[in-house]
């Protein structure tokens, strides 16, 4: 009998109501501005020409009204699990809800294992832990900057991995912050959110440096020709950007463990969509202004703020700007295994996945076993697939979601309030039909 009063107290315990409009704006700014500005920029510039800033700005309507759903949506219907309560409170079917539940949990560990990455290739590229160039840290910036791009074999000394192909230094580091924040978020919601308010000053302020500095060094032949391969590649390449866009889902995911969701909610979500629309399309135009039609451009990859620094900051601009990407890319794996964790919690409490999975520690009033799985789940995606993959999968199930929860928006919101919701689902529906006639036409 007493251990079955035990396992019933463990039950009832209830998720921290210790997260304010600070905290709220560190989680949405800190996942928004994690892999889209430093892993997929290159990308975007590279297929969209001058007008990559429009890629941004696409992605970011298109957001602004799912942004718009979360907030009623969550208020109505304030328990975690985001995308996965509002789907089961619309259509009242358990295999429907399910489903998406399980998909947005791969969605938040691919994007987990996609930060995770550029936080290992910077951090590996800039501190090789076996040998390196010139073994020391502003030699390897120079290569980073000036050289070859990360992919490259024997890069900073070291060999890659045959199959991963990054360094054995990123490749550590990649798995190494997972288990960082595995840790941080364990100890407890208050805490993990502290250090992610940090992170995402030291982050936001380093772009701001990059915007104003950067604005000097544009070039206005670089904007010619504007669209060089016309708008289809534009808003195709914008699909890309979703991945960064996790912010909404993660906010929503959080409105138990707020202390004043009417407001901070609602703050949190539309203050950070403005910030970073801000913060994406300007450092896009000084990208674009800065480097132009670099020959470089498609291998630059994830690392095409360092080197567009670099253009007129020398290597001390690099070594800012890498440092910059380390950060965000921290504190975006932090946000994003925060709302994973809480969406495993609610999936195991749903019995969708098992129960056990559910139980909240009493001391730390989190779902340790929860944060624990997630994080598993990151690392197991690190280990089998490539960059770019993980950024597409991810980028595609949030558009997913993002569908799901603006149709559960049009079922459950009274009138006039579903037609944000409805354009926000037909613009996604026009995403996906330029997304795969883009993908037809270029083979």
């Amino acid at each position: 009998m007493p251990n079955e009063n035990s396992n019933n107290i463990e039950q009832d315990v209830e998720l921290s109501k210790e997260l304010g409009l600070k905290e709220a704006l560190g989680i949405a700014v800190g996942a928004l501005i994690g892999g889209g500005v430093f892993s997929v920029l290159g990308l975007v510039i590279y297929e969209s020409g001058p007008a990559a800033f429009l890629a941004f700005l696409l992605a970011g309507v298109v957001s602004t009204f799912t942004a718009y759903s979360y907030v009623h949506l969550a208020l109505k219907h304030p328990r975690a699990g985001g995308a996965f309560i509002y789907v089961q409170e619309a259509f009242k079917k358990k295999w429907l809800s399910g489903s998406l539940g399980i998909l947005l949990w791969f969605g938040y560990s691919f994007s987990v294992g996609l930060y995770a990455m550029t936080f290992g290739r910077y951090l590996g590229a800039v501190w090789p832990l076996f040998g390196g160039y010139g073994h020391s840290f502003s030699s390897n910036l120079y290569a980073m900057t000036f050289g070859r791009a990360l992919s490259e074999v024997s890069f900073f000394g070291e060999q890659l991995l045959p199959f991963f192909g990054i360094t054995i230094s990123a490749f550590i580091f990649q798995i190494l912050s997972i288990l960082i924040f595995i840790g941080l978020n364990m100890i407890g919601v208050k805490e993990s959110s502290r250090a992610q308010n940090i992170l995402v000053l030291i982050k936001v302020a380093i772009l701001v440096l990059y915007i104003i500095v950067g604005f000097f060094a544009i070039e206005s032949s670089n904007f010619v020709p504007f669209l060089p391969k016309g708008a289809f590649p534009l808003i195709a390449s914008s699909v890309l950007i979703f991945v960064s866009m996790e912010g909404f889902e993660i906010l929503s995911n959080s409105v138990e463990e707020m202390k004043n969701p009417e407001r901070d909610l609602k703050l949190g979500m539309y203050i950070s969509i403005i910030i970073v629309l801000i913060l994406y399309i300007a450092v896009a135009v000084i990208t674009v202004g800065v480097l132009g039609k670099d020959d470089n451009l498609k291998d630059i990859g994830e690392v095409i703020l360092t080197y567009s620094a670099s253009k007129f900051l020398g290597v001390a601009g690099a070594g800012i700007m890498a440092f910059a990407a380390i950060i965000s890319a921290a504190s975006a794996i932090n946000a994003t295994l925060l709302g994973s964790s809480r969406l495993s919690y609610m999936l195991s409490h749903e019995r969708i996945i098992p129960k056990a999975i559910a139980k909240i520690s009493p001391k730390t009033r989190v779902p340790m076993r929860a944060i624990a799985l997630s994080g598993i789940m990151s690392i197991i995606i690190v280990f089998l697939f490539q960059l770019d993959v993980v950024a597409m999968v991810a980028s595609i199930i949030f558009m997913a979601i993002f569908a799901a929860v603006n149709i559960s928006a049009i079922k459950l919101l009274e009138k006039k309030k579903k037609i944000p919701s409805i354009i926000g689902v037909v613009l996604i529906i026009i995403y996906w039909g330029i997304w795969i006639s883009n993908l037809i036409m270029t083979g």
